[in-house]
């Protein structure tokens, strides 16, 4: 039976679920940057198996595979979610089909004292832009507002290069855990690739993350050589659904 986390049981059952993989890591960082009365972000657990679900924004993150498809498909049709971000074990028992998808990446990092983060506020604006140019970045509002709130709780780190004062790398890892973290984006100015910028930025966060594992939703077809020259070894598969369009028929 899937359950809604409300009892302070359910709420420690959650937080140990989501250590346990890069799905899990996502919810985990939602829980320690919003809490759990905030009505745009529910969570759900399966009574009876480790999967847990998180509803953010209208996006459903999956962790873990259903232990009753049939039941998980009706609750996906009560909750009506825009999107699905799942493994694929769990969207082929859905019978979800691949809007995006692509392999899970993780790398244990070794235990060492963390680099203190960068001073100051991060330049989000600019990292906004940088990410644009680079086609990985949607509306700059809801990511001004989630990076923003994550940033001052600890649970996300932006790193940044900058030559001649102008931004040409950043690595931003969205979601940070007890025990992992999500590197969301690694982007570089397109006419300064092949210099050890990305390089750079992805051993950069490695040192502020010390003793987590660091996990990364790479797209298919993308960036597998780099990742692999840094040591990331597959972990799992993802798939990412599109459901619904919004209000402008654009879809989600």
């Amino acid at each position: 039976m899937i359950q809604f986390v409300e009892t302070d049981q359910q709420k420690r059952r959650l937080y140990q679920l989501s250590e346990e993989s890069a799905f899990g890591c996502k919810m985990a960082a939602f829980v320690r940057s919003y809490g759990f009365d905030k009505g745009f972000a529910c969570f759900w657990l399966e009574d009876k198996s480790p999967c847990a679900y998180c509803l953010m924004d209208g996006q459903l993150i999956l962790s873990g595979v259903p232990q009753d498809a049939a039941e998980a498909r009706q609750f996906l049709l009560a909750v009506g979610p825009e999107a699905v971000m799942a493994p694929a074990a769990a969207a082929k028992a859905l019978g979800l089909a691949p809007t995006m998808q692509g392999e899970v990446l993780k790398k244990d990092l070794p235990s060492a004292a963390p680099l203190p983060p960068p001073p100051g506020e991060a330049p989000i604006r600019e990292i906004h832009g940088l990410l644009e140019a680079c086609g990985m970045a949607g509306e700059f509002e809801p990511f001004y507002l989630d990076l923003s709130l994550k940033l001052r709780r600890g649970t996300a780190l932006a790193l940044t290069e900058y030559r001649d004062k102008t931004l040409v790398g950043c690595a931003v890892a969205s979601s940070v855990s007890v025990r992992g973290a999500v590197l969301s984006a690694l982007a570089v100015d397109g006419r300064l690739r092949g210099q050890g910028i990305g390089s750079r930025l992805l051993q950069g966060a490695e040192a502020c993350l010390p003793g987590k594992t660091l996990y990364i939703f790479r797209e298919e077809d993308k960036n597998a050589p780099f990742y692999r020259k840094h040591h990331y070894t597959h972990e799992d598969d993802w798939v990412y659904t599109k459901l619904k369009e919004d209000a402008h028929g654009t879809l989600l």
